[in-house]
């Protein structure tokens, strides 16, 4: 007996090439089995447990074979290159998988649980048209940037009526489970799906919606009503809420957290949307080769075929400031999407007045955005009484002539007495702009009203629920700004969610097996939390009070950032080294140096009063229904903000901690499954994976901070028959059976350390050190019994190749000899053909000589008789005439 039954072994005969594009086809096996080198064609040994991965730079991982190795160094050779010695302080270095497992659904069934292993299997099931994968409860999607065929019907209904634990990891599966969960368990289930863009976060909601809307298989006919408008948001909400980006041809631009509802029975009875943090920013200004929100190239596109949309003013998109950088979008027809988005809108029942509201808003904010703001010889802004004014005024039903006060002047309030200040070029031009932001927000949130409206739930009956939050993940750019920190913000609040879950799952495994927990194994990131948040001293407190402050700014937010005497030692903060213009956070995923240009402009969400006043009294009872709530927000919260020219707003950041907080107690409160959306390259190509894109969203999504935690508790896990019959083989001299006693057996004759090590009921845990110490000893073993193994094998087959040879050398022969038979026969048949013809050649030469000759023959003679008879002739005559 060489190996268990369980120890297989892999015998090449031959040399391997990787398939097209890099791809390493996979090999059924264990680790430490035989397998050929690949370079050479020689019949050289090499063990699986010596290839590794190696890191000179972070993130970046090289494929290596361990030549040698000691406590303090490693003798590597890289692949492409020789082998050179390296300091293990000095690199990052991780045993590589098994072949026989990189391609496994869920990466925490790895040996080698870490994040170039992790980065490699992602890779080859990307290679492998797999786009999901599993890291415990973690379902990773990979954007394939491609139409593929996993989307289809059919596919919906195997996953939908009973997901089995045995089919692929899928985005149906994922939302079918969740609703079996809640039927099941009766209680609220969520599904958080995060990325950065261009990830296909988008996507992945629909599914989920498409699934959550297509398992009831009894729908009523109000319920079918309901299921199809919940999908027809989808349109709706992408007009308005998403843009084309560099990364993203369909970029969402705001968080959304979706709330489907169903009766007992699991028939839908309503849904609602809450939106979180739309990039308002993006209405006024968007980077080189990216588009503004799509409802305006929609509106403008479709311009000529719609008499509404010409009453309303619009034209062509180059002719607006706000829409002319980037007009086009790859594989989009913004005609056709506005047909959609109005179909749409009126489905969720919008009707005709309620549309023509809408699209005046949207025409406002492109023609506020065409107000031309000059400056007069005193430096006053002065604002140009053109069209776009006429157009606006006509718009938001005002008159052009207070529009303008309203953006050049500032009413301030003193003693009783209300004074007018003009503005300057600068903040009057500030002021339009917000204004545009404002309004087109106002516009979001009004329809995302309606949408709740029309979804809302029929009846009082008490009912489950199934919620989808597709937000932001985490960011990090070369320049973080406000939008980056609210981001990063809420990614932190949900990855403390998830490590308390994780925490939560590990403990009922620990009790499933009987085995004792030892909590010091997990850590979470509270204390980054309790940065941001932190009553009277966090960043957002800071924040906030440097708002309220007069003359409060940039600086000093920053200033009162680095002197307080609780962010000095933070462990989670640090201050500017270089820059005096940044602030640095330790977030879970990694160091953020955010700039605080504009943090508190962006945090009050400036509008001045005045225009909200003005707003206030136009004719369209829709425009003064939006800014009604603004009204509202301007009564001073603190002492000495009054009058005419103080800055109506609500703290931006002080709103989104209490949305996510109401966000955080629903998420908390229900049973969660996670997504995690990785885009596997910046050029937006199928077929094109890029390592250092890919890891840096592994760590962001906290896939790879949940694999540490698992990693720094007991990451390899068997069971108790596949730990004996994988390991067995180390200690032949011992009978193991097995079961807990045959592991514990082994665990003795192995001598390994009790803290390196748990045995439950049914599973062994174990250290990652541990699996590798006994992988080593397997892969020696194995190895000394595999040469002798291959050498026999070769040996037979080189015989059978001999023979093989020695029988085609046979026919070879015989071939030759009949050939040559044939040959010598052919070629004497043609030698008497030729032969036979050069005589009959000859011959007819000969009688035509012959015939020659007997002709002359007889000419000669007829001559001769002729001339005969004339002599006589002359004869007679010559006798006559002597006569």
């Amino acid at each position: 007996r060489l190996v268990s039954s369980s120890c297989r072994l892999k015998l090449l005969g031959g040399g391997a090439c990787p398939p097209p594009g890099g791809r390493v086809a996979a090999c059924r096996g264990l680790s430490g089995r035989a397998s050929r080198g690949r370079g050479g064609g020689g019949m050289a040994f090499s063990t699986e447990g010596n290839r590794g991965w190696v890191s000179f730079k972070d993130g970046q991982w090289e494929e290596c074979d361990v030549v040698n190795s000691d406590d303090k160094s490693l003798t590597l050779k890289v692949k492409g290159g020789g082998e050179q010695k390296v300091q293990r302080s000095k690199v990052a270095f991780h045993y590589r998988n098994p072949t026989s497992v990189e391609l496994a659904d869920d990466f925490l069934t790895l040996p080698n649980l870490d994040e170039p292993n992790i980065l490699h299997s992602l890779r080859q099931r990307y290679w492998a048209q797999e786009v999901y994968s599993h890291t415990g409860p973690i379902l990773i999607a990979v954007n394939p940037w491609k139409k593929v065929s996993i989307y289809e019907l059919n596919v919906l209904e195997q996953y939908k009526s009973n997901p089995p634990k045995t089919k692929k990891p899928h985005i149906f599966g994922l939302a079918a489970k969740s609703f079996q969960d809640m039927l099941e368990t009766r209680k609220n289930q969520c599904i958080l799906i995060s990325g950065e863009s261009g990830s296909g976060k988008t996507e992945s909601t629909k599914f989920v919606l498409q699934v959550l809307t297509a398992v009831d298989d009894n729908k009523t006919g109000a319920s079918a009503s309901i299921c199809s408008q919940v999908m027809l948001t989808n349109p709706v909400l992408e007009a308005f809420g998403n843009a084309k980006t560099l990364r993203n041809d369909n970029s969402s631009r705001f968080g959304k957290w979706i709330n489907v509802h169903f009766e007992r029975k699991g028939t839908v009875s309503g849904a609602e949307i809450k939106t979180y943090l739309l990039e308002k920013a993006r209405v006024i200004h968007q980077t080189e080769g990216e588009r503004n929100y799509h409802i305006f190239y929609q509106a403008c596109q479709s311009c000529n075929q719609h008499s509404m949309l010409q009453d309303l003013g619009f034209q062509t998109a180059d002719k607006f400031e706000y829409t002319k950088v980037c007009l086009h979008a790859n594989n989009t027809d913004d005609v056709k999407s506005f047909e959609r988005t109005k179909q749409a809108l009126h489905f969720i029942k919008f009707n005709e007045q309620s549309q023509i509201n809408i699209f005046s808003a949207v025409s406002a904010v492109l023609w506020v955005g065409n107000i031309k703001i000059e400056e007069d010889r005193e430096g006053h802004a002065s604002m140009v009484m053109d069209a776009a004014t006429t157009q606006v005024g006509k718009l938001l039903q005002l008159a052009p002539e207070d529009i303008k006060t309203a953006i050049c002047c500032r009413n301030i309030s003193a003693g009783g007495e209300t004074m007018v200040k003009p503005e300057n070029k600068e903040k009057a031009t500030q002021c339009r702009d917000a204004l545009s932001k404002a309004l087109y927000s106002k516009l979001f949130d009004n329809i995302v009203v309606g949408v709740n409206i029309a979804l809302k739930l029929k009846g009082e009956n008490q009912t489950m629920q199934v919620s989808v939050l597709d937000i932001f993940g985490f960011e990090v750019f070369k320049e973080n700004r406000f939008e980056q920190f609210c981001i990063n913000y809420a990614n932190e609040k949900l990855q403390l969610h998830f490590n308390h879950f994780n925490f939560m799952l590990e403990r009922q495994l620990y009790e499933r097996e009987g085995i004792e927990l030892v909590e010091s194994d997990f850590v979470d990131n509270s204390k980054c939390v309790e940065l941001i948040e932190g009553k009277g001293w966090g960043i957002q407190a800071c924040l906030d009070d440097i708002c309220i402050m007069p003359k409060g700014d940039d600086q000093a937010f920053l200033g009162k950032l680095v002197q307080n005497p609780q962010m000095k030692n933070h462990p989670h903060f640090g201050a500017p080294k270089q820059r005096s213009d940044s602030f640095v956070v330790n977030h879970y995923a990694g160091t953020v140096a955010y700039t605080v240009a504009e943090f508190c402009e962006k945090n009050k969400d400036i509008l001045a009063a005045d225009l909200v006043n003005l707003l206030l009294t136009s004719k369209s009872d829709y425009f003064r229904s939006l800014f009604e709530t603004q009204a509202t927000d301007a009564t001073p919260s603190k002492p000495g903000r009054k009058g005419g020219g103080s800055v109506a707003y609500k703290s931006v950041s002080a709103v989104f901690k209490t949305d996510l907080a109401s966000l955080m107690e629903a998420i908390n409160a229900a049973d969660p499954h996670f997504v995690r959306c990785v885009n596997p390259n910046a050029q937006k190509k199928a077929d094109y994976f890029e390592d250092q894109k890919a890891v840096e969203q592994l760590r962001c999504g906290g896939v790879i901070e949940a694999v540490r935690m698992c990693r720094e508790s007991y990451p390899s896990r068997y069971i108790h028959s596949e730990f004996v019959g994988t390991f067995a083989c180390i200690c032949p001299s011992v009978s193991i059976q097995d079961g807990r006693d045959g592991c514990e057996k082994l665990i003795r004759e192995v001598k390994v350390d009790p803290k390196q090590y748990r045995l439950g009921k049914t599973m062994i845990l174990l250290k990652r050190q541990v699996v590798d110490q006994m992988e080593k000893m397997r892969a020696k073993l194995l190895g000394g019994r595999a040469i002798t193994l291959q050498n026999c094998v070769r040996n037979y087959l080189s015989k059978l190749e001999l023979a093989k040879k020695r029988e085609i050398r046979k026919k070879y022969l015989a071939i030759v000899y009949l050939q040559s038979a044939s040959r010598r026969t052919l070629t004497r048949a043609k030698y008497v053909r030729m032969l036979q013809a050069v005589r009959a050649q000859d011959k007819r030469k000969q009688d035509r000589r012959d015939s020659e000759m007997s002709a002359a023959s007889k000419a000669e003679q007829s001559q001769v008789a002729k001339n005969s008879r004339d002599a006589v002739l002359q004869g007679l005559g010559d006798d006559s005439d002597d006569e």
